[in-house]
């Protein structure tokens, strides 16, 4: 069956701009601006190490925002090929007639409910017990929202080129409690941040080495959330579109994202059984504001992880964190249900002031505001 690339792509590209002239609100202004030029980059073949001229930067931003402008009205569209019509959300039947010709098409939604969508190339196909895990390496299409690796279901997707630019953002923009545990894990590959800052064109190229061999690590981390049961049902898909754009929708997805890490199976899991000290720096530098607040007992055990390299000590913070999130999860879910059918404002609140409030990080996050930097 003949499949038509160019207007595939298309299609699919028309329903990522369409998200992202909808969405874009949802990212901070810093990290909307992040996003922006990595997309740029992208749709200009550039490497991430590769930066655009200023000026040729700000108007390609000015045109793309006036691109949305005129196309926010419009509704994402159905994607058709070979002779149907899908949803956009149809993944699974999609990618039905797309694997045959070495190509896959991811589909779900981000943070703020935004949907996102790419179509790309498939390197290779793994299987990690009832998983599929697809390397991607070449992307067709893609929306702003970009993320190493993503789920649906029992399918991982790996995404390379997103991994390769969510490395250099990170040696780029660092922040200051990121720069000890970035040097650390950069250091098990020979390589040094501001020796890569410095020379990003001879240096940059060495990252795709360290973009391969941990992407394998991070997959770690969907397998861990396939194998966690503590948001049961649909309750936490609930949860996450009843307060979307809050401090309860973050809270909820750190929350999750902490039960997986910290599984038997999970990213952590993955970490210690291989003793990959890499991984395990790339793990503290990589921590947002909202995971480091709820799950502040990591640094200290690696700071103690660097002096005496005691794995025992990284698997008891480990199983600590697991319990921990179990106790915020069972809470979240205990008080979301007590109001159901009531003032959903009126439980936010509680929320708030019960769970996040505590965790001494209400003030620095907004009203709305992601924790997306």
């Amino acid at each position: 069956m003949n499949i038509d690339i160019v207007q595939l792509r298309g299609q699919v590209q028309a329903n990522c701009d369409i998200s992202d002239a909808n969405y874009a609100g949802v990212f901070s202004l810093c990290g909307l601006l992040l996003r922006l030029r990595d997309l740029h980059k992208w749709e200009r073949g550039m490497a991430p190490w590769e930066e655009p001229e200023p000026h040729v930067l700000l108007e390609w931003v000015d045109a793309r925002e006036t691109y949305w402008e005129e196309i926010a009205s419009r509704s994402l569209q159905p994607i058709s090929m070979a002779g149907a019509v899908f949803d956009p959300f149809e993944m699974d039947s999609i990618n039905g007639l797309l694997r045959p010709h070495g190509l896959v098409y991811g589909a779900g939604y981000a943070v703020g409910m935004k949907p996102t969508f790419f179509l790309a190339e498939v390197k290779d196909s793994t299987v990690i017990g009832t998983m599929t895990i697809d390397r991607i390496e070449k992307e067709l299409a893609r929306d702003i929202f970009m993320t190493p690796a993503m789920r649906r279901g029992g399918q991982i997707f790996a995404r390379q080129l997103p991994m390769l630019f969510f490395l250099w953002d990170q040696i780029l923009e660092s922040r200051p409690s990121a720069r000890e545990p970035l040097a650390y894990a950069l250091a098990e590959y020979g390589l040094e941040p501001e020796t890569m800052r410095r020379n990003a064109g001879t240096q940059g190229p060495r990252l795709k080495e360290v973009a391969e061999a941990e992407l394998d690590t991070w997959v770690y981390h969907e397998v861990g959330e396939v194998c966690e049961k503590g948001f049961e049902g649909e309750i936490w898909h609930e949860i996450v579109a009843t307060y979307t754009n809050s401090p309860v929708e973050i809270f909820a997805r750190v929350v999750k994202d902490l039960l997986a890490d910290t599984h038997a199976q999970g990213l952590l899991g993955h970490i210690i059984r291989r003793r990959k000290k890499s991984s395990l720096g790339f793990y503290l530098a990589f921590m947002r504001p909202f995971m480091r607040a709820v799950f502040p007992e990591f640094r200290p055990a690696f700071d103690r992880f660097k002096t005496n390299t005691d794995w025992s000590q990284i698997e008891d913070v480990r199983k600590a964190g697991h319990d921990k999130a179990h106790r915020l999860a069972h809470a979240l879910i205990r008080l979301h249900r007590s109001g159901a059918g009531g003032n959903t404002e009126a439980v936010r609140d509680r929320i708030v002031s019960e769970l996040i409030e505590p965790l001494g990080i209400k003030g620095a996050l907004r009203e709305g505001e992601q924790d997306d930097d």
